[in-house]
């Protein structure tokens, strides 16, 4: 678990999402991967602001198998399982409601800026896909995308 934030760390995630891959594979269901850039203020707030955000993230899943992590680098990843593109828009509005409660909420009792990027990737796993090539592009996607946070979504559907 992630000390600061109290969800998973960046190892047990992949280990996690390597196996729904491998069930998602044989039932041939869609998954998405989804990456969260926080952007604030260096205040000594910072953990305080991420803690609400893990709790506001966590309320938004739905289902029980969907994970929450936070990596060393300091972005929240969210592997989300058995859900096709309309599901994955779905829970894309639940999460930007989360992060624009975060952000009024932050701005009010800390009086601290905050905003965050959502990267996301979707797909459905097959013998010519490896998890990893879902991971990279996510990744690629994260570091190419301009900082833009008036449009902080990006979503890739890969094929």
């Amino acid at each position: 678990m992630d000390q600061e934030t109290g969800v998973y760390n960046q190892a047990y995630f992949i280990e996690a999402f390597n196996r729904e891959w491998q069930k998602h594979l044989s039932q041939q269901k869609g998954l998405a991967l989804l990456y969260l850039c926080p952007n604030m203020d260096e205040t000594s707030n910072s953990n305080t602001v991420l803690k609400i955000l893990s709790v506001k993230l966590q309320s938004s899943f739905i289902r029980s198998n969907d994970l929450l992590a936070r990596s060393e680098k300091g972005y929240f990843t969210i592997g989300l399982f058995d859900l096709d593109i309309d599901g994955l828009q779905a829970v894309l509005k639940r999460i930007n409601t989360a992060i624009t409660e975060v952000k009024h909420d932050t701005q009010t009792r800390l009086n601290q800026k905050f905003d965050c990027r959502v990267i996301a990737g979707h797909c459905t796993p097959t013998t010519n896909k490896q998890s990893d090539g879902l991971i990279n592009q996510v990744e690629q996607a994260l570091h190419l995308q301009p900082v833009d946070l008036k449009k902080p979504d990006k979503v890739i559907y890969w094929e």
